[in-house]
């Protein structure tokens, strides 16, 4: 939490690349006690978990849809 809260509003909404400037890193990894490195693992999982939100977005899973899923019981 402390990452984030070390990075500026443009940096939050995805307006700036911060993977590719390393002042910025450093500043962020300063701000929040932690290491470039853990700046950057932090940025690999949010794009990830987007990723992820975005193919449940299309699939239909983030408008309340359920899947279709057969259940069988056994009786």
């Amino acid at each position: 939490m402390y990452i984030m809260d070390s990075m500026t509003d443009a940096e939050l909404d995805g307006k700036v690349d911060i993977e590719h400037t390393p002042s910025r890193v450093a500043r962020i990894a300063r701000g929040s006690g932690t290491s470039p490195e853990q700046v950057l693992m932090l940025l690999a999982a949010y794009k990830q978990f987007e990723g992820v939100v975005k193919k449940m977005g299309k699939s239909g899973l983030m408008k309340g849809e359920a899947p279709s899923i057969v259940l069988y019981s056994i009786v």
